[in-house]
């Protein structure tokens, strides 16, 4: 074999065997120490803990970066009642950022002498842990509510304005869907059944304001038809918004 063919060859595997071994020392390096999560940041959460998130996801400062299975993670937060979303991040060599996104309590629900957290999406949350002050009990016509009623509800107590919400003592969902409020003063809101929420919201929000703004008491509100609530007051009259 000519000299200058097997320096050429030599060559060329010198070009591959570099490469080849770098490589077989980084991915070596990727099982030692310097790829554990030193720092692990999680954001989003309000009422779990940060704690509580990276007990949840599995990650501790053990954890390998590198070798990370991002999907495992995201699964086992989502597998959570409280998270509704989540999203993992990796920067090598030693950083997890998780970031989730939890559902919101917006009511008590009350059935049967047992008591859970209604969430914005309509499902029931673990009532441990949570602040109950403020929550509006939220009950159904006929037994537990169901998780077409569950939704009902949610969906006008999310669209509420903070403000309005923060008056709403008590729910109640027919099983037909139909929505009623019971707010702090008395006043008895007739919502109608699901549809139109953030209108809704609107239009109690809009008569509130105006009755105080009249300095008049009212009875009930039926804002069933958004554009056109009516109003009666605690003379007996009615008035159309």
């Amino acid at each position: 074999m000519p000299e200058a063919t097997a320096r050429r060859r030599r060559a060329i595997a010198l070009l591959i065997a570099v490469p080849l071994v770098t490589a077989l020392v980084f991915w070596g390096l990727t099982y030692t120490p310097l790829f554990a999560a030193r720092h692990i940041r999680i954001d989003g959460n309000h009422v779990l803990s940060d704690r509580d998130v990276r007990s949840i996801a599995g990650v501790s400062t053990s954890t390998n970066v590198a070798h990370l299975d991002e999907g495992a993670v995201v699964a086992r937060l989502k597998a959570d009642p409280w998270v509704a979303d989540a999203s993992v991040r990796t920067d090598l060599p030693n950083t997890v950022v998780v970031t989730v996104a939890e559902r919101r309590p917006v009511g008590v629900i009350a059935a049967m002498g047992e008591r859970s957290i209604l969430a914005s999406d309509g499902s029931t949350l673990p009532i441990d842990g949570v602040t109950l002050a403020g929550l509006p009990v939220v009950r159904a016509t006929l037994g537990a509510p169901t998780q077409d009623q569950r939704a009902a509800g949610a969906a006008l107590l999310v669209a509420l304005d903070p403000a309005v919400l923060a008056r709403v003592a008590a729910v109640l969902v027919g099983q037909d869907g139909t929505v009623t409020l019971t707010l702090s003063s008395g006043a008895v809101v007739n919502a109608g059944p699901r549809g139109d929420e953030r209108e809704k919201a609107e239009a109690v929000r809009a008569v509130l304001v105006w009755a105080r703004k009249a300095n008049v008491d009212v009875t009930s509100i039926d804002i069933s038809s958004p554009s056109a609530p009516s109003v009666r007051l605690s003379d007996g009259s009615t008035v159309t918004i």
